[in-house]
């Protein structure tokens, strides 16, 4: 299992190249949807992260897990 911080680590540097920005612009507690991201690209993005994890996530997390810091503590859980 995936430690929060190299899920987080991942999903740093998935956003900033997501948005052509550099991964230090990115704040792990400012809402994806701050970030501009709509579903579309949040659907992506979690079905990526189950594809890099090699498991099955919930496509709604982001709504109940909406910062990267949340997401990651959240999956880093998941059994």
């Amino acid at each position: 299992m995936l430690s929060a911080v190299e899920i987080q680590n991942w999903l740093i540097s998935y956003v900033a190249q997501l948005l052509e920005i550099e991964s230090d612009e990115i704040d792990i507690a400012v809402s994806f949807n701050r970030y501009g991201m709509d579903s579309s690209m949040t659907l992506d993005m979690i079905s990526d992260l189950e594809e890099w994890m090699e498991c099955e996530l919930e496509p709604t997390l982001v709504y109940n897990y909406p910062t990267i810091e949340s997401l990651a503590e959240r999956v880093s859980s998941t059994p």
